[in-house]
């Protein structure tokens, strides 16, 4: 009797065993065609097959989760991650991915807002003795079609010495892989460029990798052509950005470096912002129409801002930036400036 039931036991432990093994071996399946091969189909039969089978096996679960994600089907994982958390209320993973899935969800909507109206205060201080401060505001209208967004924008300038007004049109047109930035403006008068153009082509690559390569046109007193690009890289919440320019004229050639890092705390509007650079660039709206009389000249520039979303349609965002600018051979000033932006969408 004993041997019968010993027997019993060996037979139902070796079974379970089997089973527990096969179930495994499944999962291991399904990750393997998720991670390497990139087949979702096989790797969502193969997941299924092991729940079936352990319809508890969390981590199963959360796979079948995760390929509904990579398939574009959240409301489909959103469902799976609420059934892990009604097995175990805890799972670490379950809850962080629902907060992922409310953060592109608002994403998704706050993008398909195709109107923006946005308005950016500009001052810029000087520590110098009897140089007054200048004033920089700009408002633009952008909206978002299937071919890219246009933004209209006007700039207004006051500086110690003159105002005026400047007129830009820009263009994102969309390509496969990445998108193009254009750049019209025009001023008549002295304190901008008469006129200026830029483009620039940006491509995505794998692993979060994105590069840019562009050119830029000023013409004040004389046509002046920059030439530029940059590298970028996405680790995890995480952005970072490194940017040169080169500006030849008159037989030497003046370079700019930015590297720029963001943390992003929630949306992809909600940020922390710190730069550094050297060189004077032709995209700094505050200084590049004297971008000639300061290629020579020695700077360093660092900035630290923050970037929020509220009220679902809004922006707000503060930028403080300290340049250490030469302003003549051997002598340098300090000048601070704080760039304060709103931003609506409907």
């Amino acid at each position: 009797m004993k041997f019968k039931i010993l027997l019993l036991l060996s037979v139902i432990f070796s079974t379970t065993t089997i089973y527990a093994q096969d179930v495994d071996e499944l999962f291991k399946q399904a990750l393997y065609e998720t991670n390497t091969t990139k087949d979702y189909p096989k790797a969502m039969q193969l997941a299924k097959s092991a729940l079936s089978r352990s319809p508890d096996y969390v981590d199963v679960r959360l796979l079948v989760a995760r390929l509904y994600r990579l398939t574009d089907q959240p409301d489909s994982a959103r469902q799976v991650y609420k059934g892990i958390l009604s097995i175990a209320p805890a799972n670490a993973d379950a809850v962080k991915s629902i907060k992922n899935l409310d953060i592109a969800q608002e994403e998704q909507r706050i993008a398909s807002l195709p109107n923006r109206v946005s308005v950016t205060y500009n001052p810029t201080f000087f520590e110098r003795a009897g140089k007054r401060s200048w004033n920089l505001v700009n408002v633009y209208y952008g909206r978002q079609t299937k071919y890219g967004s246009i933004i209209g924008r006007i700039s207004y300038a006051d500086r110690s010495y003159d105002d005026g007004l400047q007129y830009e049109l820009e263009a994102y047109p969309k390509h496969k892989n990445g998108y193009s930035f254009v750049n019209f403006a025009y001023s008549n008068a002295t304190i901008f460029q008469k006129y200026r153009a830029a483009y620039s082509y940006l491509h995505s690559f794998n692993g979060g990798w994105e590069g840019e390569l562009g050119v830029r046109y000023q013409y004040k007193n004389q046509g002046l052509f920059s030439y530029g690009g940059s590298v970028g890289k996405y680790l995890g919440s995480y952005w970072f950005n490194l940017r040169t320019y080169i500006t030849p004229d008159s037989g030497r050639v003046s370079q700019s470096y930015a590297l720029t890092g963001r943390y992003y705390v929630g949306t992809a509007d909600d940020y922390f912002t710190a730069i550094v650079g050297t060189g004077i660039s032709p995209d700094d709206r505050t200084r590049n129409f004297e971008l000639s009389e300061r290629l020579n000249t020695s700077s360093l520039r660092l900035s630290l801002g923050y970037q929020r979303l509220i009220w679902s349609r809004n922006v707000v965002g503060i930028l403080g930036t300290y340049n250490r600018e030469e302003y003549v051979a051997g002598r340098k000033e300090n000048e601070y400036d704080i760039s304060i932006n709103f931003q609506h969408r409907f």
